[in-house]
C-alpha cells in the first residue's frame, strides 16, 4: 500500500505541470516587455473596440518586445497583445499590419493572424506559428490602466 502513494504523487504532479499555460511559448526571439497603456488617457482611442500600435517605451524603463506591441481591444472590452513581429519572417524590421476586421496581416509573406479572441492564430498563409502573445493584466493601483508584460 504505502508503494502506490509515490506512484500518486507523481501522476498527479505530472497532470499539474501539464496544465502550464502555452502563452509563454515564444514564437519569436525573446525581448523583454513592460508597457502600460490608460485607456482614460494617452490610449483614449482603446476606450472602445480597436487596435493600436507600439515601437517604443513612452516612459523610462518601458520595453516594447522584439518588433514592438500590437495591442487590440474587443467590443467586450477585453485587451490582448501581440508582438508586431511576424513569426514566420522572424525579423523585427517585418512587422504585421492590424485591421479594423480584428485581424493583422503580414505584407512580406501575407499570412493572416487572428488577433480578436487573444490567441493571434494563423487564419490562412505560410506562417505555422501564431503571433507572439503577451500577458495583460488591469493595474489595480490606477482605473483605466493595464500593464503588458512576458
Amino acid at each position: 500500500m504505502r508503494r502506490s502513494a509515490p506512484v500518486l504523487f507523481i501522476t498527479l504532479l505530472l497532470s499539474v505541470v501539464s496544465c502550464v499555460d502555452e502563452a509563454s511559448r515564444f514564437t519569436v526571439p525573446y525581448s523583454r516587455v513592460f508597457f502600460r497603456i490608460d485607456v482614460n488617457g494617452l490610449d483614449s482611442d482603446l476606450t472602445f473596440f480597436g487596435h493600436k500600435t507600439f515601437v517604443q517605451g513612452r516612459t523610462v524603463g518601458e520595453q516594447t518586445g522584439y518588433g514592438g506591441l500590437l495591442v487590440f481591444r474587443t467590443a467586450e472590452g477585453s485587451i490582448f497583445a501581440y508582438d508586431l513581429s511576424c513569426p514566420h519572417e522572424d525579423n523585427r524590421e517585418v512587422k504585421v499590419q492590424p485591421a479594423d476586421n480584428g485581424k493583422a496581416v503580414c505584407p512580406k509573406c501575407g499570412s493572416v493572424f487572428v488577433t480578436m479572441y487573444g490567441l493571434g492564430s494563423v487564419e490562412s498563409g505560410p506562417s505555422a506559428e501564431p503571433l507572439q502573445r503577451y500577458t495583460v493584466r488591469k493595474d489595480f493601483g490606477r482605473e483605466g490602466v493595464f500593464v503588458i508584460t512576458n
